[in-house]
């Protein structure tokens, strides 16, 4: 499940202008990453293994922006047709408060798993919001149905990422998720943390990511290790 920040996976998309006139300019571009752990607010979504993901860009002038995200994925569920690849469809409008430095952002994010059993009820879509100053980013989330049937649930981040010279970047992030109905989604109310270094050497972005929950080995859906801490690395590519 990707956030619209890409705060689970933190590097950096370098915007190709691809579509351009003299009255309107506007941004496509496509990206494609390789992750060894495809972690989705601290939790794995692919049992600890290397997901492949990519996507398309829109992003107008204006402010508008629009965009189509996928992810393999394994839950790991054997009774019934389990999802294999996540897709995430997802548009917004975002823009500055004058000359003050802040910007804000609002927006939606369905996330789709197209070859899930229907019964598991996987598929849902939080409506977003951001605040930025520098560098800093607070997100927050909200969806009246999560993953799983699992009722209301709302997340909130904040975010430092900072620009050094010779391409590189780091960051910080803590969040917390919370839950309507726990015991159907599989976990108690939970905080996510990551910190990163990124890179951008010959084209390709790569990121080194530690990410951890406060979320026990029984407390995560009855005796998993996904919820343990990780060391990440991701290689990405924007065109």
């Amino acid at each position: 499940m990707k956030s619209k920040l890409s705060l689970a996976i933190s590097t950096s998309l370098l915007a190709s202008s691809l579509l351009a006139s003299t009255a309107v300019q506007a941004d496509i571009e496509a990206n494609v990453a390789l992750t060894s752990d495809y972690r989705y607010r601290g939790i794995s979504q692919n049992d600890q293994t290397i997901a492949i993901q990519g996507g398309f860009d829109y992003g107008h002038e204006s402010g508008f922006y629009a965009g189509i995200w996928s992810s393999s994925v394994d839950f790991q569920i054997q009774t019934v047709d389990d999802a294999t690849a996540e897709v995430d469809i997802y548009a917004g409008y975002g823009g500055d408060f004058g000359d003050s430095g802040f910007g804000w952002d609002v927006g939606f994010l369905h996330y789709d798993y197209p070859n899930s059993d229907g019964s598991l009820n996987y598929n849902f879509t939080e409506v977003n919001g951001t605040l930025t100053y520098e560098w800093l980013t607070v997100f927050y989330a909200h969806t009246s149905d999560y993953f799983a049937g699992s009722g209301a649930a709302d997340y909130i981040s904040a975010a430092a990422d900072f620009e050094f010279g010779d391409d590189w970047t780091a960051g910080a992030s803590i969040a917390r998720q919370a839950v309507e109905e726990n015991d159907t989604w599989g976990t108690p109310d939970w905080y996510d943390y990551k910190i990163y270094v990124g890179k951008t050497f010959q084209g390709l972005d790569f990121e080194l990511a530690f990410i951890d929950t406060d979320l026990s080995n029984s407390e995560c859906f009855g005796g998993s290790d996904w919820c343990d801490s990780t060391v990440t690395i991701t290689m990405a590519k924007t065109f």
